[in-house]
Formats: C-alpha cells, sequence, structure tokens
C-alpha cells in the first residue's frame, strides 16, 4: 500500500520545487550583451545575424545546463561554446533522431526544425570558450 505524503511535506515539496524553478529562471534572464558581445553582432551580415538571434532566443533552454553562452559551471553538462557549428548541429540532430540517446537531450531535440539545430549550432559555435586560467607551479 503507499503513503501518501502528509499536507506539511507536500508543502514543503512543492515549496522546494517552485523555489528551485524560480531560481532556475534567473539564469535564463536576458542581460545586456557585453562590448565583445556588441562586437561580434555588428561584424555579422544581416543573414548571420538573423541566424545569430534565432540560436539567441532557442539556447534560452539550454542554460539550465550548459551555462549561458554555453559556458557549463557543472561537470555533467559539456560546454557548448566555441565547438564547431557542424559538431553541434550533428550531436544535435543525432539526439533528435534516436541515433544519439540521452534521457535529457534526446526529448529537448525532438521539438528542433532544422533550422533551430543551424541556428543553435551558428550561436553556440560563435560564443567564445572559457580560457583555463595558469595555475601557480
Amino acid at each position: 500500500m503507499k503513503k501518501a505524503f502528509a499536507p506539511a511535506s507536500r508543502f514543503t515539496l512543492f515549496s522546494a520545487v517552485i523555489i528551485l524553478s524560480i531560481s532556475s529562471l534567473t539564469s535564463c534572464s536576458d542581460p545586456s550583451p557585453d562590448a565583445s558581445q556588441q562586437q561580434l553582432i555588428a561584424s555579422l551580415s544581416e543573414p548571420q545575424r538573423l541566424l545569430f538571434e534565432q540560436g539567441q532566443l532557442k539556447a534560452y533552454s539550454c542554460a539550465a545546463c550548459h551555462g549561458r553562452n554555453g559556458i557549463s559551471s557543472h561537470p555533467n553538462y559539456p560546454s557548448l561554446a566555441g565547438r564547431s557549428a557542424t559538431e553541434l548541429a550533428s550531436a544535435l540532430t543525432a539526439y533528435r533522431t534516436g541515433e544519439r540517446k540521452h534521457a535529457l537531450m534526446t526529448p529537448q531535440a525532438r521539438g528542433l526544425s532544422n533550422t533551430d539545430i543551424d541556428a543553435l549550432a551558428y550561436y553556440f559555435s560563435l560564443q567564445q570558450p572559457m580560457v583555463a586560467s595558469k595555475q601557480a607551479d
């Protein structure tokens, strides 16, 4: 026989889920682009800028795991910034078709069109990867 959570436990659990959900939304905020991002956008042709902006909009759902601008702070999720657009598009397509399986990525990729994949791959390929700092010997 299954036991239901007591009302106080359900409230605590519900509150924790709400707090975690709200706190994860802060990583998806739309801060103003920094100077290097503005310079990058200004250097793009009109079609490139449109593709970049489409990718940027789609990338909000990626930020929770892969970090803002594709720089992950969690060891279980790879950084996407600076990777080849071809590599990223291939990976997303493989997740979408089921050729590559992952509990979180497969469902995320299923809803992506070819245009979405191209835009995401282009956007993340233009992001600057995190530079590893030199450690003192």
